[in-house]
């Protein structure tokens, strides 16, 4: 069965009307006139057989086949932009930049030291480097607008045709400054004594406050006080380090420069473990620099001292 193809034209345009929800503001982005969009719409509804938009008095919808389209159209218009740039660099013998999608955490502690060692096998190649809530950086991850997601491997980072490398372990813990009262306990600290002082929360990582919840139900403990939320990491730890705030995150922050004054409370149990590595898709650890970041990321974390379990794709 033949039929017509879109052209990328009439995808930017469905795309673009998507992301506004309405002819109207997609029409002044694209700065093309109502009619021509609203023409332009309607052509590719006809190809495709289906409608793509409920339309009502203050703007258009996606059906449920436009929103599977547009899933599909994201992509396709990512991948040919990645072309071009990519065919851009060879006529002008550049060489690449390589986007990388982090959490928090990896950025800070890991990135940083992996990048002068990247650099200095591969000295012109650019690093852009993106950190953010894990869900956001797993969909740029898919749609194309990173290359490589570094980060806590687990069941929402695991995507169709792109490859999950497992390197290291981690874990969840309470950490305090040297001086606090609580750093002074030799043994598991009592989860009483814990909620008697106030947490910062690191509110990009909320599935890691749930945890710190749960863990405390189940020792019949009340919920932890957060007296101060904030989305930077420098923050929760100078916050930890300088007072008698408590900061619940990976204890690879105790182990780097940030986290330095540190402590990392013993608990009568690990709360939580975790996978750390990389996501990518499928074939690109043949590209030798995308390989030589991922095995300059696996050197810092065996300088750490991390345990490093047998490389594991799927």
């Amino acid at each position: 069965m033949s039929f017509e193809v879109p052209n990328l034209t009439l995808l930017k345009h469905f795309v673009t009307v998507a992301e506004d929800k309405g002819i109207s503001k997609a029409a002044k982005r694209l700065r093309i006139s109502q009619p021509a969009l609203s023409k332009n719409v309607k052509r590719l509804e006809e190809m495709l057989g289906t409608r793509l938009f409920e339309r009502h008095s203050s703007g258009a919808d996606l059906t449920p086949t436009g929103q599977a389209f547009f899933n599909r159209a994201q992509i396709i218009g990512l991948e040919y932009e990645h072309a071009v740039q990519e065919i851009r660099n060879l006529l002008s013998e550049q060489d690449a930049t390589i986007r990388v999608a982090a959490g928090p955490v990896w950025s800070s502690t890991i990135l940083p030291p992996a990048a002068s060692r990247f650099h200095r096998r591969f000295p012109r190649h650019r690093l852009s480097v993106q950190t953010g809530p894990v869900d956001q950086l797993i969909e740029d991850l898919r749609l194309g607008r990173v290359d490589i997601f570094a980060g806590a491997v687990i069941a929402k980072s695991r995507l169709p045709g792109f490859t999950s490398r497992r390197v290291a372990k981690a874990q969840i813990g309470i950490m305090c400054a040297e001086h606090h009262p609580l750093a002074k306990v030799e043994g598991p600290v009592d989860p009483m004594e814990l909620v008697k002082y106030p947490f910062v929360s690191f509110n990009l990582n909320r599935d890691v406050l749930k945890m710190l919840s749960d863990w405390l139900k189940e020792r019949g403990a009340p919920p932890a006080r957060y007296l101060l939320e904030t989305s930077s990491l420098f923050t929760c730890a100078e916050l930890a380090r300088s007072g008698d705030y408590l900061f619940f995150e990976s204890t690879m922050v105790a182990g780097s420069p940030i986290g330095q004054g540190l402590k990392v409370l013993k608990t009568d149990k690990e709360i939580f473990q975790y996978d750390l590595g990389f996501v990518f898709r499928q074939g690109m650890d043949r590209l030798p620099a995308h390989s030589g970041l991922m095995k300059a990321m696996v050197e810092v974390f065996e300088n750490k001292g991390l345990r490093s379990p047998q490389n594991a794709a799927e």
